[in-house]
């Protein structure tokens, strides 16, 4: 929860000319560590309340509870099919090597997210069909909305990355899938479910964009390479770099690239996908309604708050210094 503490007023003496003056210092808000999460590293389920999870992870507003089961049971499918065919299709070429790709995260990530998602909505099936709740937000639920906000936001990055430094020639069929037919299949679960993604969970991309660079420094220090198919010109097998942008040859311009995505895609992919769950929620009466239920009043609380202080700082500032002469 986040939590935004205020320093109490202070009397200060000062010296001034004919004696001291007493200054009151006013109130300061200050935000402590776990503030500072909750702003960018959210996992609530917000406008949903924390036991109505069930509600964001079992209905849709195009289907019922248990169509929308079959259909996330569809979709898992599709993930694990095509990450054993890809795995079987590529592996005696790359072998560990198949595991260093960005895409490759992210069609692991995928389908570890979509066994969560579907045992949730398994669960808050049962739970919404017996009338029931969990009294807090499971940590099941915590840890997919985390990862969830990871792959989601990024997801495009990782397929445009492929097909404008990686492909070449005739693209096989499971290479597609999984480099398109994902973030097709992501975003068609996501504008037919009530996944609530918002602003203040846009900070889980900086931890999974930055555990991918790392990735690439280890990749180069290391020297691992890459394999025949995609060897480079310019080095040795190992030490071609996964991708050209990252080529930590050259530390400074690939330094930079990382502190630009790690500045820009947050905030970036953040506002993209809040504005496209707001436009989501505006279709869906039931979303609308609990998050003008929820956040409205929310935002006319902080108003009144902070209309509050301003109000009581000018009370202080009109009134005449107190002055204790000596």
């Amino acid at each position: 929860m986040c939590c935004v503490t205020v320093q109490p007023r202070e009397l200060k003496l000062r010296q001034v000319e004919g004696g001291l003056d007493l200054e009151l210092r006013g109130l300061k808000p200050h935000l402590d560590a776990s503030s500072a999460s909750a702003m960018f590293f959210a996992v609530d389920v917000a406008p949903w309340e924390p036991s109505d999870w069930p509600k964001a992870y079992a209905t849709s507003r195009y289907m019922s509870t248990n169509s929308w089961l079959y259909f996330r049971f569809l979709v898992l499918l599709f993930f694990v099919g095509h990450f054993i065919a890809n795995f079987i299709y590529d592996w005696p070429e790359e072998h560990f090597i198949y595991f260093m790709y960005l895409s490759r995260w992210f069609l692991i990530c995928n389908v570890l997210l979509e066994c969560i998602d579907f045992l949730l909505a398994f669960w808050g099936s049962v739970l919404l069909e017996n009338g029931l709740k969990t009294p807090t937000l499971p940590i099941l639920v915590k840890i997919h909305m985390a990862l969830k906000c990871m792959v989601l936001p990024t997801c495009l990055l990782s397929a445009g990355l492929f097909w404008a430094l990686v492909a070449e020639g005739p693209i096989p069929y499971i290479s597609m899938a999984v480099h398109g037919g994902d973030v097709i299949a992501i975003h068609l679960s996501f504008f037919l479910g009530r996944f609530p993604y918002a602003f203040n969970k846009c900070g889980w991309v900086l931890v999974w964009g930055g555990s991918y660079s790392i990735w690439t420094v280890l990749h180069f220090l290391l020297k691992i390479g890459t394999d025949d198919s995609t060897a480079c010109k310019e080095y040795p097998l190992n030490e071609c770099p996964i991708y050209g942008l990252f080529d930590w040859h050259y530390p400074y311009r690939a330094g930079l690239v990382v502190c630009a995505l790690a500045v820009v895609a947050p905030p970036l992919f953040g506002g993209l996908y809040t504005g496209l769950t707001m436009l989501r929620d505006r279709c869906d009466n039931s979303a609308k309604v609990m998050r003008e239920a929820t956040l409205v009043p929310r935002e006319e609380s902080v108003k009144l708050q902070s209309d509050t202080f301003r109000s009581d700082q000018l009370k202080w500032e009109t009134k005449t210094p107190l002055n204790c002469g000596v």
